[in-house]
């Protein structure tokens, strides 16, 4: 993904209006506008901003590949979504709602775990503008969770 499809996506799944973007980053439609066509890009200092004010990384409006949790497949977004290790340093696998202090929060199936994410559908329907519905969410977390690295053990 590219930078004007990064924000493109990010302004979509906050449900924002080119102009309801533009002015919580204090520019100009037409400035978002011409970033989403990849007609230009954002100075550093916008990256920032963009990052700061809708709580992703600047890596990810550059583009780049995203963390995903390797216990429950949260995106790791940003710093504070990491884990801890036992020394204190970032977890480069797991959020910190699945791993702190080198080890993980809850005892879990991998069962359980689909379970425990879909406490979370109703949030991630309305975050993102989809509809799953429970039992096809339940279908595609259980495609997809035992393929991450907790669970491949």
């Amino acid at each position: 993904m590219d930078t004007s499809n990064a924000i493109l996506e990010l302004r979509k799944w906050k449900g924002l209006s080119q102009e309801d973007f533009a002015q919580r980053l204090s520019v100009t439609r037409q400035a978002v506008s011409r970033w989403e066509t990849g007609e230009t890009v954002p100075t550093t200092d916008n990256l920032k901003l963009i990052a700061e004010t809708f709580d992703v990384t600047v890596d990810y409006l550059l583009g780049l590949p995203s963390a995903f949790c390797q216990s429950c497949g949260m995106i790791l977004s940003k710093n504070t979504d990491r884990g801890s290790e036992a020394d204190g340093s970032p977890s480069q696998d797991y959020c910190c709602y699945c791993y702190q202090h080198g080890a993980f929060t809850e005892d879990l199936s991998v069962d359980e775990m689909i379970e425990h994410n879909l406490r979370n559908l109703d949030e991630y329907n309305s975050q993102t503008g989809q509809e799953f519905s429970p039992d096809d969410a339940r279908q595609a977390l259980a495609e997809y969770l035992p393929n991450l690295k907790r669970w491949k053990r």
